[in-house]
């Protein structure tokens, strides 16, 4: 898909619908929140509805609780993180056994945690996380070079054409998604590793730049999305390359190379918000000559409904 705008490249990822529009004959604007308390944890569409009905309806005692067109939630006896993350291993567990849904054809076999309003509610399988439409986290590094003329090159990532998803489209230098029980800067060094063979001692130098959020859904479901990202001016002859079969290779560009191939819709729709922020950021993209500034700043930075994960601080 071609662009005729950085806020159409934007959009396309953050296009959750603002205001629901109950006259829609599109399921996206009939999606029901799925509740933690009086907390919003995620959203499940109108298709997933009567799958999840029927194995409701196979317990004597019922894992969930379903009003109709309202809401979906555990029942009472599910109460704590151990039974709530049980309960939905085994509803995940039964729909990929049963071929329910398409997306469970990608199980990872890679928690992610689910945040409610005191902390992680309870775990899922990365995979199916769609299904429910929780809030999932990422990190995202922009790895860049400064000529000595001042300019900035940004090193991009192609993706393999053997990825499950968005195959041989660019991406950032390093992406992926946070797992269970790991940290964001323990993440994001893991990641320089395994797909593009930065070690730790480069890669502990990434510097945390805020986040990203946006609201997107695929044929897989719901899919609402907080990315933390990080530069990193990387050293002089240092080049990223392959390790982990995920990057086909890696491509060193100017600003100006980024911008005309994310307008060509050759970047994974996520990660060319990313690189927008960057270039924003950087005062390439600038508010006197882009037309769409602050309208591109909200919809890189969306304010999600769900609780968000709360950082213990250990003072020495």
């Amino acid at each position: 898909m071609v662009y005729n705008s950085l806020l159409e490249a934007v959009a396309v990822c953050d296009k959750f619908p603002y205001v629901q529009d109950k006259s829609s004959s599109e399921e996206i604007h009939h999606a029901i929140p799925f509740k933690l308390g009086q907390s919003t944890v995620g959203n499940v569409l109108p298709s997933v509805m009567p799958q999840l009905a029927k194995y409701n309806s196979q317990f004597d005692a019922p894992p969930f609780s379903i009003k109709e067109g309202v809401c979906v939630s555990f029942s009472p006896w599910v109460d704590t993180r151990h039974k709530r993350t049980e309960v939905v291993k085994q509803l995940m567990d039964t729909w990929r056994a049963e071929g329910t849904f398409a997306v469970l054809g990608g199980w990872r076999n890679e928690l992610y945690p689910v945040y409610g309003p005191d902390g992680i509610a309870f775990t899922m399988e990365r995979a199916a996380t769609p299904l429910f439409g929780v809030s999932t986290f990422g990190v995202h590094l922009n790895a860049y070079v400064t000529e000595a003329d001042g300019t900035i090159k940004m090193w991009v990532a192609k993706r393999a054409p053997t990825k499950q998803t968005w195959p041989g489209y660019l991406d950032n230098c390093v992406a992926g998604g946070i797992s269970y029980e790991y940290n964001i800067k323990e993440t994001i060094i893991k990641e320089c590793e395994e797909e593009a063979s930065i070690p730790a001692h480069i890669a502990e130098k990434a510097q945390s730049i805020g986040s990203v959020t946006y609201y997107t859904y695929s044929s897989g479901g719901l899919q609402p999305e907080t990315q933390y990202g990080f530069d990193l001016e990387m050293p002089a002859g240092f080049t990223p390359t392959p390790c982990d079969g995920e990057v086909e290779c890696f491509y060193l560009w100017p600003l100006e190379k980024v911008k005309e191939t994310i307008l060509k819709g050759e970047w994974k729709a996520n990660c060319a918000i990313v690189a927008i922020d960057f270039m924003m950021r950087h005062s390439f993209i600038t508010p006197d000559e882009e037309p769409d500034y602050i309208d591109i700043s909200y919809r890189c930075h969306r304010r999600l409904e769900f609780p968000t994960p709360k950082r213990q601080i250990v003072h020495e």
